[in-house]
């Protein structure tokens, strides 16, 4: 089971600030999905999982399905948008495609990161830092009105399969923090 992020230690417990709960979420939702894969090749079914199982993910998660395109690339829909990450992505775009719902420049990183997902049929991990500020955010992980300064952004990209072996879903974790 994944650690909490940002809560407080229960009284007796020492804090201990070097802790990542981020990376200590990712990584437990990364071993829950190799847990699901049929083959070590293979992809683990969207049906698979129960949403019980996937519950202490489930603020900071997106269920994306992914269509192809005429040119070889993916459409991308957001089928499930937890509430952390409808604020991470600036709104519950439930439904929406990912072009309708971002800007160009909003959606091109996220559709990299997705991209390589689907290519590598294997989890991609992001971390870094980004800008936060204004209105309109240019970067991932970064929510509209949010005061300037900087935050740090970790995510994972997990490729799902509805049937068979194709990706056909991506199963998107999102953690930003504040930090100036």
């Amino acid at each position: 089971m994944p650690a909490p992020y940002g809560l407080a230690p229960a009284p007796g417990l020492r804090w201990n600030p070097e802790v990542d709960f981020a990376a200590r979420n990712i990584r437990a939702l990364i071993d829950l999905w190799k847990a699901h894969r049929p083959t070590r090749r293979g992809l683990p079914s969207f049906r698979g999982f129960d949403g019980l199982e996937l519950r202490p993910w489930a603020d900071n998660l997106i269920v994306l399905d992914t269509e192809p395109t005429l040119f070889g690339g993916h459409s991308y829909r957001y089928r499930m948008v937890g509430p952390a990450a409808s604020t991470v992505e600036g709104g519950n775009f439930t439904g929406l495609y990912l072009q309708d719902a971002l800007s160009s420049a909003q959606a091109a990183p996220r559709v990299r990161l997705y991209d390589r997902a689907l290519q590598f049929r294997a989890p991609v991990e992001v971390r870094g830092r980004v800008a936060l500020g204004g209105t309109s955010p240019a970067t991932p992980g970064t929510a509209p009105g949010s005061a300037p300064g900087t935050a740090r952004w970790d995510t994972v990209a997990l490729p799902l399969s509805y049937v068979g072996e194709r990706a056909d879903h991506l199963m998107v974790l999102t953690y930003v923090e504040a930090l100036d």
